[in-house]
């Protein structure tokens, strides 16, 4: 079924049918200022293979979260499945009826508990049609918005440290008192406050390296990060450290902020990657989008805050990818399986550094032996979206209902 002006009813027969059984999730759709322009449709799927049993706790759930209905995408209820697969069986199958209603934030927590009998490798495939959105946002009215008195419910969590984001480090908090003083909301309005940290970590940040990690024959594995302090100390790092930084000192200067983790953009050099880009929030217009790496080689540090920056808030290209999730990891990153990726299971090797090397070698856990930097790989991604043109119309949201 295609979001368009024909699927309306069934839609709205589908969210009836949710609202009936599950509270309606409170999302915050971007307003006043900042606008939703240029829908696309995106037929996507996100694959994850895992080649090895972890060392211990196997029977718990993979953890798979979602986002199905943010300010940037929604995904149709009707297209949306779940399949878990052994040895090129179908051991697991679930829509979207099966899979219960995201959070106040429209992320929605896969949970998948493998059946008794597996087969390796273990494949899971998420499928789905995505009704995408490009941005814009008007400066002049955005810039007048002063700082609330109390933060919303829906993104108050995003005020809070994370795996990566350690927003609460000496080091975080003095590179904010650096740039912005020791009360950001006295130094100015959020939006000019948000700009002036952002300008900041992109124009002292030196790219070092892919945002990805592989193994043998590039097969993709997840995100290369090193987090937010060591991106501040070394003075640069992978994108998705510049995310991590950015990400911090916005939370450091208690500006909600989260990294979105996305398939990238399928008519760019990222297709069928995994890519990162970046929001934070200003009351009365939401959730704003970001790219720190395009604004980094923009050369937005001699960029004057009064400009109109593209890529952040006036994002023509933000339609072409498909957000996945707002964090690297689930559960604080505790039972990620082998690298930063967004999804969770248990720990191949609770033992080793996380994230897992693929030149460690050869290593024990329990009765196994697990041979690292060879063809008998952790786990694989494969990511792919492709384009389904406009859509005619788009219904109202049917993961949510009225307040």
């Amino acid at each position: 079924m295609h979001l368009s002006s024909h699927s309306t009813v069934a839609l709205a027969m589908i969210a009836a049918l949710y609202l009936s059984h599950h509270a309606p999730a409170q999302v915050i759709d971007p307003q006043g200022p900042l606008r939703r322009v240029e829908p696309r449709l995106q037929e996507m799927q996100y694959q994850i293979t895992l080649w090895q049993q972890p060392a211990k706790h196997h029977e718990q759930p993979i953890r798979i979260p979602l986002i199905v209905d943010g300010p940037w995408s929604m995904i149709d209820p009707a297209s949306l499945t779940v399949e878990v697969l052994g040895a090129s069986e179908v051991l697991l199958r679930k829509t979207s009826t099966e899979l219960g209603m995201p959070d106040q934030g429209g992320l929605l927590d896969i949970s998948l508990t493998l059946p008794d009998r597996w087969r390796w490798p273990l494949v899971i495939r998420v499928r789905g049609l995505v009704a995408t959105w490009s941005s814009t946002l008007d400066e002049s009215v955005a810039g007048q918005v002063p700082w609330p008195a109390a933060w919303p419910a829906a993104v108050s969590s995003f005020l809070q440290p994370s795996p990566l984001i350690a927003s609460d480090d000496p080091t975080i908090q003095t590179a904010v008192q650096a740039t912005v003083g020791i009360d950001p909301r006295a130094a100015a309005r959020p939006l000019a406050v948000a700009k002036r940290l952002i300008q900041a970590a992109c124009a002292s940040f030196q790219l070092n390296g892919s945002h990805l990690l592989h193994g043998p024959n590039q097969a993709m594995r997840g995100i290369n990060a090193a987090g937010a302090v060591n991106a501040l100390a070394r003075g640069g790092g992978s994108r998705a450290d510049l995310v991590c930084l950015c990400t911090a000192v916005l939370r450091g200067a208690g500006i909600p902020a989260r990294p979105v983790l996305c398939i990238g953009n399928p008519k760019g050099d990222r297709k069928g990657e995994f890519d990162i880009r970046a929001e934070f929030f200003i009351p009365e217009a939401g959730w704003v989008p970001y790219d720190p790496d395009a604004l980094r080689r923009r050369d937005v540090g001699k960029r004057s805050l009064n400009e109109v920056w593209r890529d952040l808030g006036n994002n023509p290209d933000l339609n072409r990818n498909v957000a996945l999730c707002w964090s690297f990891a689930p559960d604080q990153g505790r039972n990620a399986y082998e690298a930063w990726a967004g999804w969770t299971w248990a720990r191949l090797a609770v033992d080793e550094p996380f994230p897992l090397s693929m030149h460690t070698g050869t290593f024990r856990y329990g009765d196994n032996v697990l041979i690292t930097g060879s063809a008998n790989l952790h786990s694989q991604i494969n990511l792919h979206i492709s384009s389904k043109g406009r859509p005619e119309a788009l219904p109202p949201s049917p993961w949510r209902g009225s307040p």
